[in-house]
């Protein structure tokens, strides 16, 4: 009989909609500010996607909160995100 299974990677993405001059941007342009979180045995990574400065043109995945672990492994963690930009 097989053992319980046991959840080896969890992501969550969030998605943000800002209009022109919010006081999250202040551009007069609206902004999208994605979020996505991998949640792995050692830890979590949270990453932080916008197209500010330039509407519809997302910027590259940043760290926004990288468990210790996980920190040697942040482009790895990077390359993830961006590979699943595709599927948002």
């Amino acid at each position: 009989m097989p053992d319980e299974a046991t959840e080896i990677i969890a992501l969550r993405a969030t998605e943000q909609r800002f209009p022109p001059y919010d006081a999250a941007h202040g551009t007069p342009e609206p902004m999208v500010r994605r979020l996505l979180t991998l949640r792995l045995p050692k830890g979590e990574a949270t990453f932080e996607q916008t197209d500010y400065g330039h509407a519809g043109r997302f910027n590259q995945w940043e760290p926004r909160g990288i468990a210790t672990p996980l920190q040697p492994r942040t482009e790895e963690l990077r390359a993830v995100c961006a590979a699943l930009s595709a599927l948002l």
